[in-house]
């Protein structure tokens, strides 16, 4: 099964691109997560507005998995791309805070929901 799924959504004038999301599925850990941030650089790099990622189905997150995050975060700052991390679980969302990714994340403006 692919570690995730893309669906955009359209949000104002026709071929603009101002919400996608992708959804990420599985464990993300150190056996994939530079395969994942290279993959979540290209969907910013497709321009939109606001990068949600949808972490409703990760079962696991290490911390090196999160590290696929971080090269979204820097890719989308340095785009102006608005990058929000949803659905986290209790185990992902604690991995995410003891990482410091959910505080990089507001200091930059953005938002996690």
């Amino acid at each position: 099964m692919r570690p995730f799924r893309f669906r955009r959504r359209r949000r104002g004038p026709p071929g603009s691109h101002v919400h996608d999301v992708v959804r990420l599925h599985g464990d993300l850990d150190a056996r994939n997560a530079e395969a994942t941030g290279r993959r979540l650089v290209r969907f910013v790099d497709a321009g939109p507005q606001v990068l949600e990622i949808d972490l409703a189905n990760v079962r696991y997150l290490s911390p090196d998995g999160c590290a696929a995050l971080f090269t979204a975060l820097r890719a989308a700052r340095a785009r102006g791309t608005r990058l929000v991390l949803t659905h986290a679980n209790e185990r992902v969302r604690a991995v995410l805070q003891q990482i410091g990714l959910l505080r990089a994340l507001s200091e930059g403006g953005r938002s996690t929901g």
